[in-house]
């Protein structure tokens, strides 16, 4: 089979080698209940999120219509579902490809967790946080991370395969 080039891949690699910082003045933060954002760098239509979740967190379940993506896994206590498909116990800097299609999520364990979100924007969209380019099955069209308190902690955690 024959490679073909992709220009997320290349930025991707091109980013976690020379880990350019370029933080925007237009819009570099976000935030949503337990979830905490960081614009590292944005140039035309690319980006570089930082994410932070704090412990026993939950990103539900949504896509990005106009955001091709890898998310890497920076630190934490964190499991990503993309497609039905769970990542769990990844190591540093590894990464999950996370395209307009795909239905995903995250839930954080005891120690938060944090991950970058490299991204290509679409469709003429302009980069702003993933959180405002967001589809979920109950039609909300902004992102949010939903806050488990204390009596869903005790119901809610991960399992050893890394589902929830």
């Amino acid at each position: 089979m024959e490679k073909q080039y992709c220009e997320l891949t290349a930025f991707l690699q091109f980013w976690i080698q020379s880990r350019v910082l370029s933080v925007p003045k237009d819009e570099p933060m976000d935030f949503a209940d337990q979830l905490s954002g960081l614009v590292l760098f944005r140039e035309g239509q690319y980006q570089v999120q930082l994410f932070i979740l704090q412990p026993y967190s939950i990103i539900m379940p949504h896509v990005h219509p106009n955001v091709d993506s890898y998310e890497v896994f920076m630190g934490g206590d964190i499991s990503f579902e993309v497609d039905g498909f769970v990542h769990n116990q990844i190591e540093m800097l590894e990464y999950i490809r996370v395209h307009p299609t795909s239905l995903h999520s995250g839930i954080a364990g005891p120690r938060g967790g944090s991950f970058l979100s490299v991204q290509h924007w679409l469709n003429g969209v302009k980069p702003t946080t993933v959180g405002h380019d967001w589809d979920d099955p109950l039609g909300n069209t902004a992102g949010t991370a939903s806050a488990l308190n204390d009596e869903a902690k005790k119901k809610v955690y991960m399992f050893p395969d890394g589902g929830f």
